[in-house]
């Protein structure tokens, strides 16, 4: 065999290989609480497959599969108290999507269960995204539960400190006007990046308990505090093998 045929042998068992090798299945399992960020629900092109677009279909197989694998989905307030629970599990939705209330509302209520939604308040009513009414509905079924995503989606950590004080504050405001309830939850705009030591001090004193990131990885039950929330991102033409990765290792891919 000759240098040249090795090289090719090679790099093609590195391009078979290559996807198996990101997958996490040979990382060891982790015990915890998976928090779990989606954004669209609706159906998508397959040629051009969207990671932010989960499509109704698959939404209902992961449905599905936490239900036969044991799995609890919980509440904010089962969040909060902590008490021993299956296999916790929370379904978070980041930006509030119209699809959200055309296509995963109906599916929370086939299923029984709840989840939770970060809004952009500057965002509500305007095309694609879910209406005042809409957004009560979905809270009257006592299914969803709301939070904040900032007023206007802009990066916290290059704002100034009364910028930051005024998304945080003015969004929670607005928000509990219109529902007439309490908001403890707040999800940073562009995850991990969108933060840092200057602004997750502010987000506690604006009067939010949870803080929710895009850092990939398992969270402690009961939670932490002091810690803030990681969450796992189901993707948008992953398989329910992925999923398994997901609810397990917190990531599915390196």
């Amino acid at each position: 065999m000759t240098a040249a045929v090795l090289v090719v042998l090679c790099a093609a068992a590195l391009f078979i290989l290559f996807p198996a090798l990101r997958k996490t299945w040979y990382l060891p399992k982790r015990k915890g609480f998976i928090a779990l960020m989606y954004h669209h629900v609706a159906e998508q092109n397959p040629s051009s497959l969207d990671p932010f677009t989960v499509a109704p279909a698959m939404l209902e197989k992961h449905l599905v599969f936490l239900k036969e694998n044991g799995y609890t989905p919980v509440s904010l307030k089962e969040l909060q108290e902590g008490a021993p629970v299956q296999k916790p599990v929370m379904l978070t939705f980041d930006d509030g999507y119209e699809d959200n209330y055309k296509n995963l509302f109906p599916l929370l209520k086939k299923y029984n269960v709840p989840a939770v939604i970060f809004l952009v308040t500057d965002k509500i009513g305007s095309p694609d995204y879910m209406t005042w009414d809409q957004i009560r509905e979905m809270k009257n079924s006592g299914l969803v539960q709301f939070g904040s995503h900032t007023c206007s989606h802009r990066r916290l950590r290059s704002l100034p400190d009364e910028e930051i004080a005024r998304e945080l504050v003015r969004s929670k405001q607005i928000l509990e006007e219109q529902l007439g309830e309490p908001v403890t939850a707040f999800c940073y705009p562009f995850g991990s990046g969108g933060f840092d030591k200057r602004v997750r001090p502010q987000v506690f004193k604006a009067g939010y308990l949870f803080d929710f990131s895009t850092k990939k990885g398992v969270n402690p039950w009961p939670w932490n505090p002091a810690k803030t929330l990681l969450r796992a991102f189901p993707r948008g033409g992953e398989t329910l093998f992925d999923y398994h990765l997901q609810l397990t290792r917190g990531q599915s891919k390196l």
